[in-house]
């Protein structure tokens, strides 16, 4: 298993992106149709749903933004100013996010969305883009303070503990029904407020603080086996801990994600329990992504690159698809024809994706030539 070079992309995440651009591309199509589900919960299917809730849910969107943190941690060749530029383009890409994502359905099939005139808030909804261009901003200052690592190591502990508790005091349920919609959608950053509160920085920052500190103690480490062996170690320990914790407590669980409850609502306000069967889970996808290009033997490695550089231009393209089809989605009531369905979305988008890096890559290279 060995090391690896400080300064090389590291497989194993490029392997964890793919895996949360999957997961993500089939549970948005489940999520188009949600409503239809009468039997989504019941035998035969639950079993597609399940795995597609799971696989779409921290696999996905955690291990998303578990990634951000680890690429921090080897960028080597970015600036606080890089950084800053990124954060100012990832924060206009929310509007564009946010338009095909909560405003275009409701434009073409308002019956069932209902119109945006009714929501005109989920404009400014805080989506898993403006996330990242926080997370940019967080990036900037550890690379204004590269020289003093005891005090980003102190800054990224007050954090995480910050968030920890962010996550214990604030109650998934405790959400603004009325009032201000405008104000409870900025509070939104923050804590989860409303049905437009996506990725609040409580407690979804716990991860890409995670990835940064996971990708800076691989980076002194420079073995792979030892890293993984200890990420599947904690996940033995706290995924299970974290359930038996939720059941002692007399908390629901849901089938798909072992640590929360079932609906929407608590995905996105994770409890402090679930932050840390969260990290669990993460903790045991390092080990499986490990063990899996471990047993490969480099086989993987081609399919990794591309698609892992090409993950803003899925997650921007998949809406194109999808949110047109909305119609048809919403009159899909087989699981497994959404999987299908799904399966389309993904073939197509990642076909969409790779023309227009290529295309990317050769405006670059005829541009150098020049």
């Amino acid at each position: 298993m060995g090391g690896l070079s400080r300064t090389k992309r590291i497989p194993e995440i490029e392997l964890m992106k793919v895996f949360a651009i999957v997961g993500m591309i089939f549970v948005h199509v489940i999520e188009f149709s949600m409503d239809s589900f009468e039997n989504a919960w019941e035998l035969p299917g639950s079993i597609p749903y399940t795995l597609i809730e799971f696989l779409g849910g921290i696999p996905a969107a955690g291990a998303f933004t578990f990634a951000m943190g680890w690429g921090a941690a080897y960028s080597d060749k970015a600036t606080p100013r890089s950084y800053l530029k990124r954060a100012a383009f990832l924060g206009a890409l929310l509007f564009y996010v946010n338009f095909i994502y909560a405003i275009l359905p409701g434009l073409i099939y308002p019956e069932y969305y209902g119109a945006f005139s009714t929501y005109p808030w989920a404009v400014i909804g805080f989506n898993i883009y403006s996330f990242a261009a926080v997370c940019m901003l967080f990036f900037a200052l550890m690379k204004k303070l590269q020289d003093k690592p005891m005090v980003r190591l102190t800054i990224c502990l007050c954090l995480f503990v910050a968030v920890i508790i962010g996550s214990y005091v604030s109650k998934p349920e405790a959400m603004i029904e009325s009032g201000n919609q405008w104000v409870a959608t900025l509070a939104g950053i923050f804590v989860r407020q409303n049905d437009f509160s996506w990725f609040p920085l409580v407690p979804w920052f716990t991860f890409p603080l995670m990835g940064y500190g996971a990708g800076n103690l691989y980076r002194k480490w420079n073995d792979r086996k030892k890293f993984a062996l200890t990420a599947l170690g904690i996940g033995i320990v706290l995924v299970p801990s974290a359930v038996i914790l939720n059941n002692m407590l007399g908390r629901a669980q849901g089938a798909a994600n072992p640590g929360w409850v079932e609906t929407a609502v608590e995905y996105y306000s994770l409890s402090t329990i679930d932050v840390f069967c969260a990290i669990g889970i993460l903790c045991l996808e390092i080990a499986l992504v490990f063990g899996l290009l471990t047993l490969s033997k480099g086989k993987l490695h081609w399919i990794l690159a591309d698609m892992s550089e090409n993950v803003m231009n899925i997650f921007c393209g998949q809406w194109l698809f999808m949110s047109p089809f909305c119609i048809i989605l919403t009159g899909i009531t087989n699981v497994w024809l959404n999987v299908l369905w799904g399966l389309a979305a993904f073939v197509i988008t990642c076909t969409l994706a790779e023309i227009g890096l290529r295309y990317t890559r050769k405006k670059k290279a005829g541009q150098v030539k020049s």
